[in-house]
């Protein structure tokens, strides 16, 4: 009778793991790659959420700025209140470095490195941060949180 089950639970394993070579993507909408979004604290405050800075007082420069999104959002809902995203549908695995100036007040060196993560059979590999540093600035980011955190002090 055991030998049976095992028959079985083996045969009924080797038909669930099958891979359906003719798998209908039509109908898949695939995630975008990461963009960086950036929590930026100061004193305990969210710098983007409490207006102090907005687009017209931040500039970012550096590697690849053609096609370069940057979004300020004051007030995002969730985790934290607001935040400074950037985005590039170019961006390909490697790293890259931006200078982020919040006016005249402060300047953050950010080095990301991209990787490729997914693999998915519709959508392929996913681009997705691997490392973001700040500089001099403390980078905080909380298990599987959507943006990091940048102490400004």
């Amino acid at each position: 009778m055991l030998r049976k089950s095992l028959i079985v639970i083996l045969v009924y394993s080797i038909l669930l793991s099958c891979k359906d070579e003719n798998d209908d993507c039509s109908l898949v909408l695939c995630a975008p790659g990461d963009a960086i979004r950036l929590e930026l604290i100061n004193n305990d405050a969210n710098v983007i959420s409490n207006g102090t800075y907005d687009e017209t007082n931040i500039s970012v420069d550096g590697d690849v700025l053609e096609n370069l999104q940057i979004r300020v959002l004051p007030n995002v809902q969730g985790a934290t209140s607001g935040l400074l995203e950037l985005n590039n549908f170019d961006w390909r695995p490697g790293e890259y470095a931006y200078t982020v100036a919040l006016g005249n007040d402060w300047l953050i060196d950010l080095l990301v490195t991209f990787g490729l993560a997914g693999n998915d059979p519709c959508c392929g590999d996913r681009i997705i941060i691997t490392r973001l540093s700040a500089g001099n600035f403390t980078v905080e980011q909380l298990p599987n949180p959507s943006f990091y955190t940048i102490i400004l002090e």
